[in-house]
């Protein structure tokens, strides 16, 4: 085995055991529930780890058997084009958007909690689609994409004891440092799987 093939097996062997692609379900009521739901997102949304300043778009989510293990977020290594390397931290902002089973606010389906575009609006609880396209357009409205992506600890409970999805996103302004070419793919790969997630609900 070459010394690049070492390295990156290294480096594979690092992701899958360091901590910031756990989620850790200990909090979660409803261990199955929180699973089932989570799973609905798999290779939906891009994962970010801050740990490596990597977004996956390409990922699969280790379950363990036994019922105190937390879910672990494994990229796929043959996917390197899936990949986008250096993104710091702070191009990644929580956006106060949740997605939560719309048993949580008695209907069907997947609903999006959308905060109001001031403290003094209150917030609205959307359908997906629906609260999907109210982002896009408020965001364009700025001069801006909506690039929503997943960070650890995003699985929690919301006001009804249901799993609920807190989204980050992904803000083009803070990546300077990254080709236009770099910035397109990112966005190409979001929007590619929002369609995938926005024609599924």
């Amino acid at each position: 085995m070459t010394a690049l093939a070492l390295n990156v097996d290294a480096r594979w062997h690092e992701l899958q055991h360091q901590r910031d692609l756990n989620w850790d379900l200990h909090a979660i009521t409803d261990r199955a529930q929180a699973i089932a739901f989570l799973r609905r997102f798999e290779n939906r949304l891009c994962i970010y780890s801050s740990y490596v300043e990597k977004l996956y778009s390409n990922y699969s989510f280790v379950v363990p058997q036994d019922e105190e293990g937390g879910i672990t977020i494994l990229p796929d290594e043959m996917a390197w084009h899936d990949t986008f390397h250096d993104i710091p931290a702070d191009a990644v902002e929580p956006t106060g958007v949740h997605i939560l089973p719309g048993e949580a606010v008695g209907f069907d389906g997947l609903y999006l909690k959308v905060p109001g575009e001031s403290r003094l609006i209150a917030s609205r609880e959307l359908p997906f689609q629906e609260g999907l396209r109210l982002l896009i357009e408020r965001y364009r409205a700025r001069g801006e994409h909506f690039l929503p992506v997943l960070v650890k600890g995003d699985l929690r409970e919301y006001e009804a004891r249901m799993p609920s999805l807190h989204l980050h996103r992904i803000n083009p302004a803070k990546l300077a440092h990254c080709s236009r070419l770099s910035i397109d793919a990112i966005r190409g790969v979001i929007a590619e799987h929002l369609l995938a997630l926005f024609r599924q609900h």
